[in-house]
């Protein structure tokens, strides 16, 4: 491996990721690697190889202990609460050690002190300090923490805010713990929670050659359109298969009088169902960008189209891509299509029980032809958690045993804490029922903790019986469905020009759907993009598949 003009030399014998786009606007993913050597250039992008995998990761171990009712590729549940909830860890994890963590919240934040939080401790047998970091502005509030060194024990960052970061391999290099000495190989048994993290989700948490964080596996559609079944059911009608039956359902659903509107935001799936690529496609030989391609065109123009219609609520079109009003709007009834991540969905319905008991949506998976089904590639892990690099040996051992502990599956006395808190406080359970949060419960244990790791995701939902079943044939579709990404299994850090032209690109896009901007400025903002970074991008990546012989 060498550094050169041309970017980051990687080389075949490399297991690689890609790192996620924003928050907002990021849909790609790929499998990260663990990296025998790093090569960087400053600005230029970056890219990893390995050669020795199997040394840095830890052994996968599956977790045997509890056998759920739906099992796939990305996620587990069960038809019914277990009557009978495994101990999975036997011994308090915690020697009475305090700690501060840095984690990221998507919501209002618990009140402190509070019962769930003393349950949680007195279970975990140390003091657990969250450093609580609102989701949307998190990348502007972690930059200056890490410039600054200024990090807790405990960070948990996301992959998509990673890779805005300048030269964040640098930042983890200087102020974050190497956990090979402590996770890699066998040493992974010790810690069986975190052993039962598939080998994927584990390569996306090297850096720099070095096992530096335990990931938080996330793969699963990286966006949903949902829809409001209970008010659908109400009016008649059935969710669409095409884009031009989406538009005169839209027509149909909205009535402004009413304060209701068809659509909230749903831009990302609009792209999606028109077959743009979730970033690159690789076509003869070349490497498009989404951008450039014929159906992201068309997937704008259909956007601006359902604005020109007045289909989609006003405050999303005063609002920008930092303070979305969606979830607000679709779950009170003025917006009945959006588009979010998976995990809306449960949030969403335990959010509504004890308000809107009738409260009812479903995803749709929709393509604008309304033919084979067409689904975006995501990441197998989606937030990475780092210990600070000054750690004695004893604190990083306590630091391990606990999150070892948070990350217990569903079905297990340690999950049924840390996810519901104190019963008759935070929850109540009725025999052989899904406990249900009490409206104390929704303030208090709204857990943060679920942001440090969970082995799977559980789609677990007491308040609508077939939500299980739903939500199992939908990740079959995807998962049967991903598209021919061109970087799964390599994992780059955009250019920093590339980086620093998306949001303005973004910007533009949302002008033009919105009407601020004619249809025909697209092409326009699309060369200023390329002239800003894509061009150099593309010649960094295709260098990237070049040397690991894809291109």
């Amino acid at each position: 491996m060498r550094d050169s003009a041309e970017g980051a030399t990687t080389t075949r014998r490399g297991f690689l990721g890609l790192a996620g786009l924003t928050a907002v606007i990021a849909a790609s993913g790929g499998l990260l690697e663990a990296c025998s050597t790093t090569v960087t250039r400053k600005g230029t992008g970056k890219a990893e190889a390995v050669d020795k995998l199997t040394q840095l990761l830890p052994k996968h171990i599956p977790y045997t202990g509890v056998t759920p009712d739906v099992n796939t590729a990305t996620a587990i549940g069960f038809n019914t609460y277990p009557s009978t909830l495994v101990k999975a860890v036997p011994q308090t994890p915690g020697a009475g050690g305090s700690y501060t963590a840095i984690i990221p919240l998507w919501g209002p934040p618990p009140p402190v002190p509070n019962p769930y939080y003393d349950a949680v401790n007195k279970a975990l047998g140390a003091d657990l300090k969250l450093q609580i970091i609102d989701g949307n502005t998190f990348g502007d509030k972690i930059a200056p923490i890490l410039a600054a060194g200024n990090v807790p024990e405990i960070s948990a960052i996301p992959g998509f805010i990673i890779q805005g970061v300048a030269d964040f391999d640098r930042s983890a290099d200087k102020l974050f713990l190497d956990l090979g000495p402590y996770l890699s190989g066998d040493k992974s048994a010790a810690y069986p929670m975190l052993a039962n993290i598939t080998t994927d989700a584990w390569a996306f948490g090297v850096w720099n050659g070095k096992l530096m964080s335990i990931p938080h596996p996330g793969s699963g559609p990286p966006r949903v359109s949902f829809y409001r079944k209970d008010l659908f059911d109400a009016a008649g009608v059935q969710p669409w298969t095409t884009a031009d039956e989406l538009f005169e359902l839209g027509q149909q659903l909205t009535n402004a009088k009413k304060k209701v509107w068809a659509f909230a935001t749903i831009h990302q799936e609009v792209e999606r169902a028109f077959r743009a690529p979730s970033k690159w496609r690789l076509e003869n030989g070349k490497l498009v960008h989404k951008y450039e391609t014929k159906e992201y065109a068309d997937a704008v123009a259909f956007m601006r189209k359902l604005f020109d219609a007045k289909l989609v609520h006003p405050k999303v079109i005063s609002a920008g891509l930092t303070n979305d009003p969606s979830k607000e709007l679709f779950e009170g009834g003025q917006a009945l299509i959006m588009d979010d991540g998976m995990g809306a969905w449960h949030e969403a319905i335990t959010r509504q029980a004890a308000i809107n008991p009738k409260f009812d949506m479903e995803p749709n998976h929709w393509t604008a032809d309304g033919g084979q089904p067409f689904a975006w590639y995501s990441d197998p892990a989606w937030l990475f958690t780092f210990l600070r690099k000054d750690l004695p040996k004893a604190k990083v051992e306590e630091i391990l045993r606990m999150l070892n502990w948070l990350a217990s599956p569903i079905g297990t006395q340690e999950y049924h804490t840390w996810k519901y808190g104190v019963e008759g406080t935070d929850f109540t359970q009725k025999p052989g029922a899904f406990p249900e949060y009490t409206k104390k419960g929704l303030q208090e244990a709204s857990p943060p903790t679920y942001y440090f790791l969970s082995a799977q995701i559980e789609p677990t939902n007491p308040y609508t019986p077939t939500y299980i079943k739903t939500f199992g044939d939908y990740l079959k579709v995807w998962e049967s469905s991903i598209e021919d990404y061109p970087f799964k299994g390599i994992r780059t850090q955009d250019p920093s020009k590339m980086a620093a032209a998306q949001q303005p690109m973004e910007d533009k896009v949302l002008d033009i759907v919105k009407g601020r901007r004619p249809l025909t400025d697209l092409t326009t903002a699309v060369q200023e993009w390329k002239a800003a970074g894509g061009e150099e991008a593309r010649t960094f990546y295709m260098k990237v598949l070049k040397d690991n012989g894809r291109a």
